[in-house]
C-alpha cells in the first residue's frame, strides 16, 4: 500500500515535471529564446560581439519566419549599427528583414530605424522615404505616428518647409484629440512665420489651436504660447469652439436623437457595428465614432450604411477627417459584403480623408477606384477646385487639383495650368512658373499654358529670352534650335527624360539642316558646336532612362571626331555623377571649365554637386568664378542669388 502511494506520488511529480517542461518549451525557454536574448545581451556587455551575433543568427536559423527570428534580426542590426558602428551591415540586416517579412510589425520597426539613421546622418530625403512608407503601410501601429512626426522634421531639416507644414497638419488631422496634435500645429505655425514669411497663415494656425483645443484639459502650455504669438502679431484671439454649437455639430446631435428615437426597443447590435474586415488605418473604429448615436439597426435596404455615410459627410464638413474616414471605410466595406450599391463619391471622400491624414498611397488607390466606378468623379473634383478658386480659397483649390493629377493624362495639362493660376493669385511666382512648365511638358501644344508661361516669365520673372521661346510656340514658330533646347531642359527638370532626349535630338537635326545651308565658316563652327552639345545632352539622358549603352556609344563616336571638346569632359562628369563617383565628376567638370570658362552647364553641374556633398561655400564660389567671366548670364546669376539666400537662412542667427 505504501509502495503504491509512492508509485502514484512518483507518477504525479513526473507528470508535473513533464507539464512544466512542455510549458517552458512552448514558450521557447528550453532552450528559450528569452534566455537566448539574455545570453546575447550578456555577451554584448562582455564585448563578445561575435558571440552575440552567432547566437542571434542561430535564433534566426532555427526559428525562421517567426516573430522571434525577426526580433533577433532587429537585435543583430542594432548591435552592428549602434555598438559596433558598422552602419552598412546593420542597415543591410534591416533591409533584408523588410524583404523577408514585408507586412510584419518588425518591418515597420526596421524602416523606422533606417529612417532614424538616415536622419542623424543628414540624409533627409532617404529618411523621409522610410518614414513615409511606415505612415502608409503600417497606419495601425503607434510607430506610424512617430514616423509621421519624423517625416515632418525631415522635410523641415531639408528646408522643404511647405511639405513640413503640410505633414504637421496631416498629423494633427490624424490625431485630433491628442496633445501631440496641438504641438504639431504649433510647429506648423512656427515654420509659416519664421521660414515661409506667411504671417497670415501662421496667425490662422495659432487661432486654430486656440479654437480647437481651448476646452481640452492639459494643453494650457500650448494655448498660452499660441495666445502670446497672436498678441505679438496684433491678431484677434478667438474663443474656444464648443463642438455642439457649430452648425454641423448641431446637425449631428439632431441625427443622433432621431436615430435613438427611431431605434426599435431591445434592438441588437448590428453586424456592421460589430466590426468586420481589415483595419481602416485611421486609428479609430466606426464603433467608437458611432457610439454616441446609440445602437443602429440595419435592414435589407442598407439604411444602416446610409446613416453612416450621412454622419461621415457631417464629419467631413467639420474637417474631422479621421472620424469621417473611419465611417466611409466601414460603410463601403459593409456595402461590399451586402453586394449593395454605394455612391462612387464615397470612395472619393474616403480618398480625401486619407490624403488629409497623410496616407497618400491609400488616397491614390481610393481615387483610382472612384474614377473607375464613375469617370465623372474626375470632373467633379476639378469643378470643386474651380469653386474653391472662385471663393478665393486658393490653397484648398491647389490641394484639390493636385489630388487628381496623373489619373487622366489628357486632363493633366489643364490641371497643372489651374494650379498655376491659384499660385499666381497667391503671388507665388516660382510655383506659378513651375506648374506652367509642368503643363507645357505634359502638352507642348496647350496654348493657355504657353501663353501664361510667356507672360509670367516676361512680366514677373523678367526672363525675356525664355519668354520669347514660349511666345514663339504660341505663334507656331517652335521649330528652332533654341526652343527645342528649352523644352528639353524643362522636360529633364521634371523627370521626363525620354521627352528631353527627343527634344535634344530635334535640336541637333535642326542645327544640322542649318549647317548644310551655311556658307560662312564662323557660322559653320557655331552650328557644329550646337550639334555636339545637343547630341551629348541626348546621350546623357540615355543614362537617365536606363540605356547607358546607347549613351556611351554616342559619346565615344563624338569623342573620336572632337577629342578635346569641353562638352565631352562635361559628359564624363555627368556619367561619373550618375555612377556616384563624386571625385571623378568634380575633376571632369573642372577640366571642362578650364577648357571653356563660358560653359554654363559645367559650372551649374559642379555647383550642384558641391551642394549635394554639403560643400556650400564651394558651390557658391564655383558660380561666382563662372559669372566673373560671364556677367550677362541671368539664369546662372539667379541660381547664385537663390543659393546665397539659402545660406543666409541656414546660418545661425
Amino acid at each position: 500500500m505504501v509502495f503504491g502511494r509512492r508509485i502514484m506520488k512518483f507518477v504525479h511529480y513526473g507528470l508535473a515535471f513533464l507539464l512544466c517542461l512542455l510549458l517552458l518549451t512552448s514558450h521557447g525557454c528550453v532552450p528559450s529564446l528569452t534566455s537566448g536574448f539574455s545570453q546575447a545581451e550578456t555577451l554584448v556587455a562582455e564585448k563578445d560581439y561575435q558571440g552575440a551575433i552567432d547566437l542571434y543568427q542561430e535564433m534566426i536559423n532555427t526559428k525562421a519566419g517567426t516573430t522571434q527570428a525577426r526580433q533577433a534580426q532587429l537585435a543583430m542590426g542594432e548591435l552592428y549599427l549602434r555598438v559596433m558602428e558598422q552602419a552598412d551591415k546593420g542597415i543591410g540586416i534591416y533591409k533584408q528583414l523588410t524583404v523577408d517579412a514585408p507586412e510584419s510589425d518588425e518591418t515597420a520597426e526596421a524602416y523606422y530605424r533606417i529612417g532614424i539613421h538616415a536622419f542623424k546622418t543628414e540624409k533627409y530625403k532617404e529618411a523621409g522615404i522610410n518614414f513615409e512608407l511606415i505612415v502608409n503601410r503600417f497606419p495601425q501601429l503607434e510607430i506610424s505616428n512617430k514616423a509621421q512626426l519624423m517625416l515632418a522634421k525631415s522635410f523641415e531639416k531639408a528646408k522643404q518647409f511647405e511639405k513640413a507644414t503640410e505633414t504637421y497638419d496631416q498629423f494633427a488631422a490624424r490625431n485630433p484629440k491628442s496633445e501631440r496634435a496641438a504641438d504639431a500645429l504649433m510647429l506648423k505655425a512656427k515654420i509659416q512665420k519664421n521660414h515661409l514669411g506667411a504671417d497670415k497663415d501662421a496667425e490662422r494656425t495659432y487661432q486654430q489651436v486656440v479654437k480647437k483645443y481651448g476646452r481640452v484639459q492639459g494643453l494650457s502650455e500650448q494655448l498660452d504660447a499660441a495666445k502670446v504669438e497672436l498678441k505679438s502679431m496684433g491678431a484677434f484671439i478667438p474663443r474656444p469652439d464648443d463642438p455642439t454649437q457649430t452648425p454641423v455639430g448641431q446637425a449631428m446631435e439632431r441625427q443622433r436623437r432621431r436615430i435613438e428615437r427611431d431605434r426599435p426597443k431591445n434592438a441588437e447590435r448590428s453586424r456592421a457595428i460589430a466590426g468586420m474586415g481589415q483595419d481602416s488605418g485611421f486609428g479609430v473604429t466606426a464603433e467608437e465614432v458611432m457610439a454616441s448615436f446609440g445602437t443602429i439597426q440595419g435592414d435589407d435596404q442598407g439604411t444602416f450604411y446610409d446613416a453612416m455615410l450621412m454622419i461621415a459627410n457631417m464629419n467631413l464638413q467639420e474637417e474631422n477627417y479621421r472620424d469621417a474616414g473611419a465611417l466611409y471605410f466601414r460603410a463601403i466595406e459593409l456595402a461590399k459584403a451586402d453586394q449593395g450599391k454605394i455612391d462612387p463619391y464615397a470612395y472619393l471622400r474616403l480618398s480625401i480623408c486619407y490624403r488629409k491624414v497623410g496616407m497618400s498611397i491609400r488616397a491614390q488607390e481610393l481615387m483610382r477606384q472612384a474614377i473607375r466606378k464613375d469617370k465623372e468623379v474626375l470632373n467633379a473634383v476639378v469643378r470643386a477646385g474651380e469653386s474653391q478658386y472662385a471663393n478665393e480659397e486658393y490653397e484648398k483649390a491647389i490641394e484639390t487639383y493636385k489630388s487628381v493629377v496623373g489619373f487622366n493624362r489628357k486632363m493633366d495639362p489643364e490641371i497643372y495650368w489651374r494650379v498655376a493660376l491659384a499660385h499666381k493669385k497667391m503671388k507665388d511666382v516660382g510655383k506659378e512658373v513651375e506648374y506652367l512648365e509642368r503643363a507645357v511638358v505634359a502638352s507642348p501644344d496647350y496654348e493657355d499654358a504657353l501663353q501664361s508661361l510667356a507672360e509670367a516669365l516676361n512680366y514677373r520673372m523678367k526672363e525675356r529670352t525664355r519668354a520669347g521661346y514660349y511666345q514663339d510656340l504660341v505663334e507656331g514658330k517652335g521649330n528652332s534650335y533654341e526652343v527645342q533646347i528649352e523644352l528639353a531642359e524643362v522636360s529633364n527638370r521634371y523627370g521626363q527624360h525620354s521627352k528631353a532626349k527627343s527634344r535634344y535630338n530635334n535640336a541637333a537635326r535642326i542645327a544640322q539642316r542649318e549647317l548644310e545651308k551655311a556658307e560662312n565658316q564662323a557660322d559653320k563652327s557655331a552650328l557644329e558646336n550646337k550639334i555636339l552639345q545637343a547630341k551629348i545632352q541626348a546621350a546623357i539622358t540615355s543614362y537617365e532612362i536606363g540605356k547607358p549603352e546607347d549613351g556611351s556609344q554616342i559619346i565615344q563616336a563624338l569623342a573620336e571626331s572632337n577629342p578635346d571638346h569641353a562638352m565631352l569632359d562635361y559628359a564624363t562628369g555627368q556619367i561619373a555623377k550618375f555612377n556616384d563617383d563624386s571625385e571623378g565628376a568634380i575633376s571632369a567638370f573642372t577640366i571642362a571649365l578650364g577648357k571653356n570658362p563660358r560653359l554654363s552647364v559645367a559650372a551649374v553641374a559642379l555647383s550642384e554637386l558641391y551642394l549635394k556633398l554639403d560643400q556650400r561655400d564651394q558651390a557658391v564660389s564655383t558660380l561666382e568664378k563662372y559669372l566673373s567671366q560671364n556677367r550677362y548670364d541671368r539664369q546662372t546669376r539667379k541660381k547664385l542669388n537663390a543659393l546665397k539666400n539659402q545660406s543666409k537662412e541656414s546660418s545661425p542667427q
